[in-house]
């Protein structure tokens, strides 16, 4: 949980001129990051320094960077010599050095930064002049002399900006806490004329009433505190302190249709932000809301405190393609009582900041529970379940938090309130940088079809393994031994499953292990265990004190142990492990990423019964479910959206082909 305050936490939102192009028939499209790998985990020396606040807010202008939030003084980097720069600064991108001819004057904090036209950025906050004319709010100024630019002159507001988000070539969305604009009223949103800075009518949805306030507790002003627009520009998710949208209940979300001639409150609803949590610290606990690259999600990360069942210090998943009242999230990523201030989505990655010490921690109240995963305050999750990757720079100590991050071509940018990244390793003052160049791949996540071999681990009461291809039903080969076993005695195997050229599997010590198998040779085997930093890499997280009287270690899911043991089928499918057990007659499922090989923390039932006597074999392929069964046969059904239907039809087997299909664990693979 954040410390207790109660002026809303926010990051500001940042895209390039350039990241605006014209879909026909369409509204405007925003440029993708266009990332095929993580960013790397050492940050680039060439970023300035600054000395004290916070940042809220980077644009990425190309040779240029401009930032925007509460610091008063910055260095260039190597450079002991501060500078004044109040709210609001820009350097060199290829060097880090401040810009001496960008000088512009504030009065107040910078929340956000959009890119204008060329040579020019909109900066948002709660400033009331700038180089000394009034300018409540928003102001365009010149990038080269921090000059306003007078054409742009919007009407005087009475209330904080605190988001900017630019739609075409001429419309500024602005979200705040403000009730009137230009003597208009404007609760929360407003449209500007992206030009001349002029009110429009385009956006006039009301935002109204305290989340949590009603006459004690944390007492927060009311309106917008973040906005992510879909990269299309057809839809715009709000975040903030409110409970309604034009009437209509939309605690602390709404999602806006701005794909017409005037924006208006979609359908889209859910019930998940409306408890208080801590109400006597937070009157809105939500804190960044950011879209996938693709527009089919968004992800809105949120502080709050200890209050499980709730998404209070959690970061959530949403399709951005449903519609309709009920909505719940596709996954949520716990950290057991540690805040999360921002997030930024790319191809490959959701990276998330705040001052979290761990991840898959849904039972944590303020340590680390079974499934937690050690992450300083920065971390990349799986888009398919909000498991972390293995990405692990760290920034300790943690203090405020990460409270921007920003996904360019480049790379990745973040903004916060201490001195390092790392553990104290790499001097990085309140400004960071993590290049792609030199980042490392997200290891693949593909399974084995069929037709295919398929190979099955201790069949009957060998201890090898052995490969037969499958052609369809009762079109089988018989069983071939390969000519090594990889050292394993298969016959202590509890289910395994092959994905992206490794194969993971169960042994009845309880623990999980894996190794690269390419159909007939072996990697080395590693215990899966990302819940512990000992991979001899500076710096050993477990050993690393977070400032709260413990370290960053992680805890093994209950998953590992008498679970584990006791599995007599798995396998892996679109960001899950499914599993069955002995002793029990369902399907039952976890998260699980192949990175990092994390599992999640909590069980999930598929189905009930049915599936008592699963003899090794359970794998999905080709729109089926195979199931090896206690009677030694093979058999499919339907498989479809994640779960099984229609009836079982065997497909090899004794009575059929002479074949029986039992042993340890069975898995396709290529």
């Amino acid at each position: 949980m954040e410390p207790q305050v109660r002026l809303l936490s926010l990051v500001a939102s940042a895209s390039l001129a350039a990241a605006l192009v014209t879909v026909p028939g369409a509204s405007p499209a925003l440029a993708a990051p266009g990332h095929d790998r993580l960013v790397r985990t050492v940050p680039s020396w060439h970023t300035p320094q600054i000395a004290d606040g916070r940042v809220y807010a980077i644009a990425d202008l190309g040779a240029k960077v401009v930032v925007g939030g509460s610091f008063t003084k910055v260095a260039s980097p190597g450079s002991s010599t501060l500078l004044d720069r109040k709210y609001l600064f820009a350097f060199d991108k290829a060097t880090g050095k401040v810009d001496s001819g960008f000088r512009p004057t504030l009065d107040g904090e910078v929340r956000a930064l959009v890119a204008g036209l060329s040579g020019s950025v909109f900066a948002g906050g709660s400033f009331k002049h700038v180089n000394g004319v009034a300018r409540r709010g928003v102001v365009l100024v010149n990038t080269s002399t921090g000059a306003r630019i007078p054409s742009f002159a919007p009407p005087s507001m009475n209330g904080h900006v605190r988001d900017l988000v630019a739609q075409g070539s001429n419309r500024l969305l602005i979200g705040g806490t403000f009730t009137a604009v230009g003597g208009k009223t404007r609760k929360g949103l407003a449209s500007l004329n992206r030009s001349t800075g002029a009110l429009t009518s385009f956006l006039t949805v009301a935002l109204i009433e305290h989340h949590n306030w009603n006459g004690s507790g944390a007492k927060g002003a009311v309106g917008a505190a973040k906005l992510a627009l879909a990269p299309n520009g057809g839809r715009l998710v709000v975040i903030g302190n409110f409970r309604k949208a034009n009437g209509l209940d939309r605690n602390q979300i709404v999602v806006i249709d701005t794909g017409g001639l005037a924006a208006v409150v979609s359908g889209w609803q859910t019930d998940a932000f409306k408890p208080a949590c801590s109400s006597r610290s937070f009157d809105s606990w939500v804190r960044d809301v950011a879209y996938s690259p693709d527009g089919s999600y968004f992800v809105v990360v949120t502080t709050g405190g200890i209050h499980p069942g709730t998404l209070c210090d959690t970061a959530s998943r949403w399709s951005a393609t449903a519609s309709g009242a009920g909505r719940t999230p596709t996954w949520t990523a716990a950290s057991g009582g540690d805040t999360f201030l921002s997030a930024a989505i790319t191809e490959q990655a959701v990276y998330v900041g705040g001052h979290f010490r761990w991840l898959n921690n849904p039972t944590g109240r303020d340590s680390a529970q079974p499934g937690a995963v050690g992450r300083a305050s920065i971390a990349a999750l799986d888009p398919a379940n909000g498991l972390p990757y293995t990405w692990n720079p760290g920034r300790n100590p943690r203090g405020y938090g990460v409270t921007e991050l920003l996904a360019t071509p480049g790379g990745l940018w973040l903004g916060y309130d201490t001195a390092y990244l790392g553990n104290y390793q790499y001097p990085r003052k309140r400004i960071g940088f993590f290049p792609l160049s030199g980042g490392a791949p997200v290891p693949p996540a593909h399974t084995a079809g069929l037709p295919g071999p398929v190979y099955l681990a201790a069949e009957g009461v060998e201890r090898d393994v052995r490969a037969r291809y499958y052609s369809g039903p009762g079109q089988v080969t018989r069983s071939q031994p390969l000519e090594s076993s990889g050292g394993v005695d298969w016959r202590e195997a509890r289910g395994g499953f092959w994905v992206g050229d490794e194969l993971f599997y169960g042994m009845s010590d309880g623990q999980l292990r894996r190794r690269g198998f390419d159909g007939s040779s072996w990697g080395a085997a590693k215990l899966v265990d990302p819940y512990h930093d000992h991979d001899g890499v500076r710096p050993d997280w477990d050993q690393v004190s977070h400032g709260k009287g413990g370290t960053y270690e992680g805890v093994a899911p209950d998953f590992y142990g008498a679970e584990l043991a006791t599995v007599t089928g798995m396998f892996y499918h679109a960001g899950r492990l499914y599993y069955t057990r002995t002793g029990f007659g369902g399907i039952y499922w976890r998260w699980f990423t192949p990175s990092s090989g994390a599992v999640g923390a909590q069980r999930f039932t598929l189905v009930s019964s049915g599936f008592a006597d699963v003899a090794g074999g359970l794998f999905a392929a080709g729109g089926y479910l195979y199931v090896s069964r206690l009677d030694g046969a093979l058999y499919r059904m339907r498989w479809a959206g994640g779960a099984p239907s229609g009836p079982r039809i065997k497909v090899s087997g004794p009575g059929m082909d002479g074949l029986s299909w039992r042993a340890r664990a069975i898995f396709p693979a290529t």
